[in-house]
Formats: C-alpha cells, sequence, structure tokens
C-alpha cells in the first residue's frame, strides 16, 4: 500500500497546486477588470464629464479588491523552507557593504581594438 499512499499524496499536492493556480488566474482576472472599470470611469469622468463618483466607486473596489488579497495571504500559510524575518543585512547605524567580486572579468583573447569596429 505505500505505492498507493504515495500516488495519492501526489495526486493530492498536484491538484492542491492547480486549484492555486486557478485561483491566481481568476484574481488576476478580476483585477484586470477592477483596472478596466477604473480607467474607463477615469476617461468617462475627464473627457465626457462623467460623474467623479464612479472613479471613487472604481478606486474602493480595488481597495477592497487588494484588502480581500491581504487577508488570504497572510490566512495563507507560508512557502516551504522559508525561514521568516527579514533578510540579513547590516547592523543599525552600519553602512552597506556589497561582497566582493569573485574575480574581475578577463579581457576577451584575440587582437581587437575599437578602431577595428
Amino acid at each position: 500500500m505505500g505505492f498507493l499512499d504515495k500516488a495519492k499524496a501526489q495526486a493530492t499536492a498536484a491538484m492542491a497546486q492547480g486549484q492555486a493556480k486557478v485561483g491566481a488566474m481568476q484574481s488576476n482576472r478580476s483585477e484586470g477588470e477592477l483596472y478596466r472599470a477604473l480607467g474607463e470611469a477615469t476617461y468617462a469622468a475627464q473627457r465626457r464629464g462623467g460623474a467623479p463618483d464612479a472613479v471613487d466607486a472604481a478606486i474602493g473596489a480595488l481597495d477592497a479588491h487588494f484588502a480581500q488579497l491581504a487577508q488570504q495571504a497572510a490566512a495563507a500559510p507560508p512557502p516551504a523552507g522559508w525561514q521568516g524575518g527579514a533578510p540579513a543585512g547590516p547592523p543599525p547605524g552600519q553602512p552597506y557593504v556589497p561582497p566582493p567580486a569573485s574575480s574581475p572579468a578577463a579581457p576577451p583573447t584575440g587582437n581587437f581594438t575599437l578602431d577595428d569596429m
């Protein structure tokens, strides 16, 4: 039964991954529609004398969409292997010093000059 358990676990993981991709696509589509509505409302308000309330409503819809995404991100478990926290950097008050280059790039071999161009 070990083989069937492994296959079931892989199928469950693949299904979860597929559902996550579908959810991301639907979210992107919804976000695109909200941006389009905002653009249409802004154009109508500025060029055709439309009501500015439509622009405010479109911005409110985008704000609600992003608030919902933030709630979903906060409720989702962190990715596998994520340790949390901010990336390591210099101590407070110390300037950032980039790591040294591994080795300077060697010039290409050959007898080339700018005059050859």
